[in-house]
């Protein structure tokens, strides 16, 4: 049960800056780049804080916010928290990243068109015999589509998934670009001796920051608080830049329509977590038909109580999609799900 629903509109730009370093101290510059939508540790760090320093007064109350800050330790928990993925909100309704089995080609018309992919024969490949994912095939198309490829430059929206869940494929018209949603402006800047207030060699830096468009904002779901929560402006990321935080109402995120049958999928909402042995946890490894996964995102931290990085670490990105074959689709996939990562929506295929 979702206790706060929390709402993060932006004061001016943001920076959520990926793992490379940025003290590289030669005698060029330093660069930083945004990650946008912010990985879940990002956000959850930002509430937690406000409710430490509105609710609790600065008094932390590890009985109510946990006892930990790095969400790769098993010892550092956040008992009672469970916080749902970060979601972007468009005018109030949640917009998701294409799935990745959801293609972009030119038919023979020399026109835009989308298909879906779904497991294939089996086939002989150098992983061993597989189901690699193949275009489906349906009564309209003539041809198969030419020039296929992932849509990495849109999203889609509430009405847009909908339809891929329930096992179709969605309109070109549900496509929302990426630059309606936000847009990176980067920033240059150079370091000040304090004592002379003089510049020196190697301390020009380069910075990307986010500006989200209209009607755009960060949305989370907060499970496990029961203290309220008032309106506050908080730091959210890097460089100290503000947002708003406030509850608000709660968003419908959309669900399969009609009964879930023995062939279903699992698509990510935000990035997985998988263990050691490679395996999203919650997912019954020989009904693994097939998947479409994107490239390794890769998410470390700072651990605020003992002053130090988080190592990076190598995570499956939202929108990443498993083809199962039976078994009871899982409520969330992978580790540290509590902190937000590993969310899910399950649909057909």
């Amino acid at each position: 049960m979702t206790d706060l629903h929390l709402h993060m509109d932006a004061i001016d730009t943001l920076m959520f800056r990926d793992g490379r370093p940025f003290n590289q101290n030669d005698a060029g510059a330093s660069i930083a780049f945004s990650v946008f939508p912010p990985f879940p540790p990002t956000v959850v760090g930002a509430v937690r804080a406000a409710l430490w320093r509105g609710p609790l007064k600065g008094n932390w109350d590890a009985q109510k916010l946990g006892n930990g800050t790095n969400w790769q330790a098993k010892t550092d928990i956040l008992n009672p928290l469970k916080f749902g993925p970060p979601l972007l909100l468009k005018n109030g309704e949640p917009v998701f990243p294409v799935p990745l089995h959801i293609l972009e080609g030119t038919d023979e018309d020399g026109n835009k068109s989308l298909t879906r992919l779904i497991p294939d024969v089996e086939r002989q490949s150098d992983l061993g015999a597989a189901k690699l994912p193949a275009p489906k095939k349906t009564a309209l198309e003539k041809t198969a589509l030419e020039g296929v490829k992932t849509i990495e430059d849109r999203w889609v929206n509430l009405a847009g998934m909908q339809r891929i869940l329930d096992g179709r494929v969605t309109c070109r018209s549900d496509l929302i670009k990426r630059s309606k949603l936000w847009r990176t402006e980067p920033r240059v800047g150079i370091g000040i001796n304090r004592d002379s207030r003089t510049t020196s060699d190697g301390q020009l830096y380069m910075a990307s920051h986010v500006r989200m468009g209209d009607g755009v904002s960060l949305y989370v779901e907060l499970a496990g608080w029961k203290d309220g929560f008032d309106k506050t402006l908080r730091p959210l990321a890097g460089e100290h830049r503000m947002a708003e935080i406030r509850g608000g109402t709660g968003i419908t995120l959309p669900s399969l329509s009609g009964k879930i049958d023995e062939k279903w999928c699992a698509i990510a909402l935000s990035p997985v977590v998988l263990d050691k042995k490679g395996a999203p946890i919650g997912l019954e490894q020989d009904k693994i038909i097939s998947a479409c996964l994107g490239k390794p995102v890769v998410i470390g931290g700072w651990d605020s109580q003992n002053k130090t990085p988080i190592p990076l670490r190598n995570c499956i990105p939202a929108g990443s999609v498993w083809f199962m074959d039976g078994s009871k689709p899982p409520a969330a996939i992978g580790l540290a799900t509590e902190w937000g990562f590993g969310q899910i929506l399950i649909g057909k295929w």
